[in-house]
């Protein structure tokens, strides 16, 4: 008995028509009208439109383990093994092409779609015996109900039971779903700590007692973390094609196709849009940093990350936004000694990255990928860097001596002085570890992960609330 094999979300773990939409929107977005008028032809012709505008690498897609494994089986019994899917016919030959098991290749030819009932059809005419199907979802009802035996791709136990009460006798295939895990990580839960960043004016400012203003910069921390966290579901959505070339970035819920395409714009969407509405609501000009800090990440994602020596300077800039919106959210004026600190400390570490991954490619014989530095760039990123992080030593001890000090906060002056050679010494262990090539995370998580970053955070710490003191 012939075995007829559907592909989206069937033989692989996503949907190819979301693929190509994916890659113009990101790569091509001025095709986007294009692409949209030809859905007024049919589905089938926007489908090919979509092809021809942004071809996958079907090699590369994410496909199920399950159905491959019955494909060989069927193959090693002796039986035919076809793929027929709703896809483009050009997408069709490129994954039959890829993988080699299947005695033909039958897709959308641009103006029919071949789904549902027409595809049921297209088969019964075809294999007048009969024949197997795998298929995945409703739509393939009409399908399995002219087959004489119905497959159930992606662990559907609902599914599997309305085809067996149709009639036809349904065998379950396993799959993989998204753990919570996968979702922390998808979501970068563990980045929202430099939103921490937020809280800085209101501990120097010692304000921190007040409920309404520490209520205020918690909720200013989620709505943050909101939309970081929906643009880094855009920015996986942008590099789909370039993670599953990576030997560990391939293993991501996204590219692995354990997290529907579909699902994460919806999610990174309404992350967006309520992170935003919400920090508007909460303080107007709070919620102007966080669009500010919206569309730079964005622009980081799509284009800004390629440009060097503008990457870094984009990074430095993101912490700049974060520590500035921590001044607004609370009534503060912008101190301009605080800002620049933080941009040239942050600019000083995201040169730390990257001289990091110089050095790794050099040593491994390869460029870095996506980034536009050259091998040769590391004795610049690495000047740059360390004289970043001298400089932002140096406003550090200006800040304290020109505006905290003055304040009248502090009771013992000393012990802050000490803090700026705290820092200093961890960002000689920072720049250490990147010119030897084994800063192999972001500094900051680096740093979330490091005990011995914990040590000197500890003392400074310490530093400042002996500085403190008990002074009213």
């Amino acid at each position: 008995m012939p075995l007829v094999v559907d592909l989206d979300y069937t033989l692989v773990q996503t949907d190819t028509l979301h693929e190509n939409i994916m890659q113009v929107a990101f790569r091509q977005p001025f095709q986007l009208p294009n692409m949209a008028f030809s859905l007024l032809r049919g589905r089938a012709a926007m489908k090919r439109r979509c092809a021809n505008i942004a071809p996958l690498d079907c090699s590369a897609l994410p496909y199920d383990k399950a159905v491959l494994s019955l494909i060989e089986d069927r193959r090693q019994a002796g039986g035919e093994v076809h793929l027929v899917t709703a896809a483009d016919q050009s997408i069709a030959d490129s994954v039959s092409s890829a993988l080699g098991l299947f005695d033909s290749a039958t897709g959308s030819n641009g103006v029919d779609n071949l789904k549902s009932d027409a595809k049921a059809a297209s088969l019964v005419a075809r294999f007048q015996d009969g024949f197997h199907y795998v298929g995945d979802c409703s739509a393939d009802l009409p399908v399995w109900k002219q087959s004489k035996g119905a497959i159930v791709a992606g662990g559907r136990k609902g599914l599997a039971g309305k085809v067996t009460r149709s009639g036809v006798e349904a065998t379950l295939l396993p799959r993989r779903r998204a753990s919570p895990r996968n979702w922390v990580k998808a979501l970068r839960l563990h980045q929202w700590s430099k939103n921490f960043l937020l809280f800085a004016p209101l501990v120097l400012s010692r304000e921190y007692l007040q409920p309404d203003l520490l209520l205020r910069v918690i909720l200013g921390w989620c709505l943050f973390g909101m939309v970081a966290s929906a643009t880094y579901l855009f920015n996986d959505l942008s590099d789909l094609a370039s993670d599953r070339q990576h030997p560990t970035k391939k293993f991501r819920a996204l590219a692995a196709g354990l997290i529907p395409i579909s699902t994460a714009i919806a999610l990174a969407i309404a992350l967006l849009v309520g992170g935003i509405a919400g920090a508007w609501l909460l303080h107007p000009t709070f919620g102007m940093v966080v669009v500010a800090y919206t569309v730079l990440t964005l622009g980081y994602s799509f284009w800004l990350k390629s440009q060097p020596m503008i990457d870094v300077a984009v990074i430095a800039a993101l912490f700049g936004l974060r520590i500035t919106g921590g001044m607004l959210i609370i009534d503060h004026p912008v101190s301009l000694w605080l800002v620049t600190f933080t941009l040239v400390l942050f600019l000083s570490l995201a040169l730390a990255k990257r001289t990091a991954e110089l050095v790794q490619a050099a040593r491994n014989g390869r460029p870095v990928k996506g980034r536009g530095y050259l091998p040769g760039d590391e004795p610049l990123t690495l000047a740059l860097g360390i004289s970043s992080g001298i400089v932002s030593v140096v406003v550090m001890v200006l800040y304290m001596w020109m505006e905290a000090m003055p304040t009248g906060l502090y009771a013992n002056l000393g012990p802050l002085y000490l803090i700026p050679t705290v820092l200093g010494l961890w960002l000689m262990r920072i720049w250490l570890l990147a010119h030897r090539g084994t800063l192999n995370d972001d500094p900051v998580v680096f740093a979330i992960r490091d005990p011995g970053s914990w040590l000197h955070a500890a003392f400074v710490a310490g530093l400042w609330v002996v500085a403190v003191g008990f002074h009213a």
